[in-house]
């Protein structure tokens, strides 16, 4: 059955755990992954990168150190030279030996499991070898294309692995508003819009969802002790809380994503929505 991504206009947005339950695991492995769908969030972001001998690999930055023991870039480094390294001991003592997951494995759990995968591709170099290994690999597991968006900044690149597979939904980041954001999008060919509260209207939200566009916020990152919304308030002067919460309620937003997903779910709840 068809992962929905969409459900704002029945009053439900999906609370996205960013690279897993990032906030109670090391990120982008399966504790996390795991650990959000106990939470009882079904839809989480991964990032995916080709390694040197063509695997398809779950991490979200171009080198392995700052989650990993190992030191390099993963497209120079081979699986099993990836296999080698630690990818939970630098988050705490007790994920140690977590590894590096492949996305084939992680599509198969994702269907086992009836969890929505956001699907970010990270790769900046060997792109025909990167669109060859996302179409063999998702032409050999079939049944974990409807649980997945192919999401990326370079709209160019998923729209050659869509080129192959017609039925591949693509999700696109904005991190501008263009003169006419509704047609920036639609020339992407994307289902779905991902945007950041910096460069959000409510006139584009409301564009997307009568156009019939999923719709993705994203919440960054905890810094310097403050939530996102605390962020917002400190660097714009104005406290963001009920526009977001109108947009919620307007039904603009189908998934709201963040690390900590209890800060997701309060937030909908709030809004007077249900998050599953």
């Amino acid at each position: 059955m068809a992962f929905n991504f969409h459900r704002g206009a029945e009053g439900i947005v999906l609370a996205n755990s960013h690279r897993g339950y990032s906030n109670r695991a090391p990120e982008n492995t399966f504790p996390a992954f795991d650990a959000a769908r106990q939470a009882g969030t079904h839809c989480i972001e991964i990032d995916i990168h080709l390694t040197a001998d063509n695997q398809l690999v779950v991490t979200h930055d171009h080198r392995v150190d700052r989650v990993s023991t190992g030191q390099g870039f993963v497209e120079q480094l081979t699986y099993p030279q990836l296999l080698a390294f630690d990818f939970g001991v630098k988050y705490h003592p007790e994920f140690t030996g977590t590894r590096i997951p492949l996305l084939a494995d992680v599509l198969r759990w994702a269907v086992e499991n009836g969890m929505g995968l956001i699907v970010e591709a990270k790769q900046r170099r060997r792109h025909d070898e990167f669109v060859a290994a996302v179409v063999a690999l998702l032409r050999r597991h079939p049944e974990a294309i409807a649980h997945i968006q192919l999401l990326g900044f370079n709209h160019v690149l998923i729209n050659r692995v869509k080129a192959q597979l017609p039925e591949l939904a693509l999700q696109v980041v904005t991190l501008e508003r263009y003169n006419n954001q509704l047609a920036a999008v639609q020339q992407s060919n994307a289902g779905c819009v991902c945007f950041e509260y910096e460069f959000a209207h409510v006139d584009d939200l409301r564009a997307y969802k009568n156009a019939g566009l999923g719709v993705r916020m994203y919440l960054h990152e905890v810094k310097e002790g403050m939530d996102p919304l605390t962020q917002y308030w400190h660097k714009f002067g104005y406290d963001s809380r009920p526009e977001i919460l109108s947009w919620l309620r307007e039904g603009l937003i189908d998934m709201l994503s963040h690390d900590d997903i209890p800060y997701l779910q309060a937030l909908i709840e709030e809004a007077g929505l249900r998050w599953n």
